[in-house]
C-alpha cells in the first residue's frame, strides 16, 4: 500500500472499529465510478429473461413448465432487486439523480411495490448504524427464531422450504411497506411514478388479458423463491459468523452456478461494499482481490466458501453466539 489512501465509510460496529482497511486512492476512485451502461444493460438483461422464461411456460402449457419458469424467474427476481440496490446507491448516474431513480423505479423498484427513495432511505440507515439498535434491518430481525444460530442443516432445509411455500411472503411484505415504509412518505416525483405504473400495468394487463399470467408468473415467485433467496443472502451477509470481521460482515466465494442462481452481479462481496459502498457491484471482486493483499486485514475478515458448504458448516457451528449479529 501507498501512502495515497482513502478510508472507507467506518462502520459502527466495535469488532469492525479495529479493522477498517484501505485501498490506494487513484485505484479506488476509478473503482468506485458509476458502470451506468452494464447496470442498464445487466437490468435489461435479466427482464428479458423474466418475459421470455414466462412466455415460454405459457406456450409450453404444462404443469411443469409453470413450476420450472416460477423457480427461475424467483431467481430473476432476486438478480433484478441486486441491480435495485444499485440504484439506490446511484450507480446508474450520480449528477442526474432524477434520472437514476426514475429509471431504478420503473425497472427494479415499483414492480415489487417499493421505491428507491424508500429503500435508500433504510438502507442508509443500515450502513450508517450496522448491528446496532439504529439499523432497522437488525431492529427487524430481532427476536425471530429464523434467525437465531446455530442451526442444523436439516433445520435449515426446513427453513428454506417454508420461505418457498410462501410462508413467510406477508410478514417481509409487511416490513418492507408497513415497517420500513419503502413505499410510502416519498417525494411527489416517487408518487407521479408509482402512479404511472399501476395505470400502465392496469392497462397493459387489462387489453391483453394477462392478469393470470401476472399472477402466476410474478406474484407466486415474489412470494416463493424469491422470499427464500433473500432470506439465504440476509443470513449469507451478516449472521451466523465465528469470526465477524470488518463491518460484522461476510464475504461468500461462490461457485459459478451459485453466481447464476443465487448471488448474481457480485453480490456476495457484502465485506467489500460495507468497506466502499461507492463501489458499483460488477467491481467488487477487485476490491476483494486488492484487500486480500492487506495480511492484516486477511486475518480479520470473513470469507467463506460457498453458499452450500462453507455457509451451513458455518451456521451450524455450535460455537456460533445463539444471536443475530446484523441484518
Amino acid at each position: 500500500m501507498t501512502n495515497a489512501t482513502i478510508e472507507p465509510q467506518r462502520t459502527k460496529t466495535a469488532e469492525a472499529r479495529h479493522y477498517i482497511r484501505t485501498v490506494e486512492r487513484a485505484q479506488l476512485l476509478e473503482w468506485g465510478k458509476p458502470a451506468p451502461l452494464r447496470l442498464l444493460a445487466a437490468t435489461v438483461l435479466e427482464w428479458v429473461l423474466i418475459l421470455c422464461t414466462a412466455g415460454l411456460a405459457m406456450y409450453a402449457g404444462t404443469i411443469w413448465a409453470s413450476v420450472l419458469a416460477v423457480v427461475f424467474i424467483g431467481t430473476r427476481q432476486h438478480a433484478l432487486l441486486i441491480l435495485m440496490h444499485e440504484f439506490s446507491h446511484r450507480q446508474l448516474s450520480r449528477t442526474r439523480p432524477m434520472l437514476n431513480d426514475t429509471l431504478g423505479d420503473f425497472l427494479t423498484a415499483i414492480p415489487f411495490t417499493i421505491t428507491i427513495f424508500g429503500f435508500r432511505r433504510d438502507h442508509a440507515a443500515h450502513h450508517l448504524h450496522t448491528a446496532t439498535d439504529r439499523d432497522p434491518n437488525w431492529v427487524s430481525c430481532m427476536g425471530q427464531d429464523r434467525f437465531t444460530f446455530p442451526k442444523s442443516p436439516f433445520n435449515i432445509a426446513i427453513l428454506l422450504l417454508k420461505h418457498c411455500a410462501g410462508l413467510y411472503g406477508i410478514h417481509e411484505l409487511k416490513t418492507a411497506l408497513v415497517t420500513s415504509k419503502m413505499a410510502s412518505q416519498c417525494p411527489p416525483s416517487t408518487r407521479y411514478r408509482q402512479w404511472i405504473f399501476a395505470v400502465f400495468c392496469a392497462v397493459v394487463f387489462t387489453w391483453f388479458h394477462l392478469w393470470l399470467a401476472a399472477l402466476v408468473y410474478w406474484l407466486l415467485p415474489l412470494f416463493t423463491m424469491l422470499m427464500a433467496l433473500l432470506y439465504w443472502r440476509d443470513v449469507a451477509e451478516h449472521f451466523a459468523m465465528p469470526n465477524p470481521g470488518p463491518g460484522a460482515s461476510r464475504t461468500v466465494i461462490a461457485t459459478w452456478w451459485e453466481r447464476l442462481l443465487i448471488a448474481p452481479h457480485g453480490v456476495g462481496f457484502h465485506a467489500e461494499h460495507h468497506l466502499y459502498p461507492a463501489v458499483p457491484c460488477f467491481r467488487l471482486r477487485q476490491v476483494h482481490e486488492a484487500l486480500a493483499k492487506d495480511e492484516a486485514h486477511a486475518r480479520q475478515a470473513q470469507v467463506t466458501h460457498g453458499y452450500f458448504s462453507g455457509l451451513i458448516r458455518e451456521i451450524a457451528a455450535t460455537d456460533t453466539p445463539r444471536s443475530c449479529v446484523s441484518h
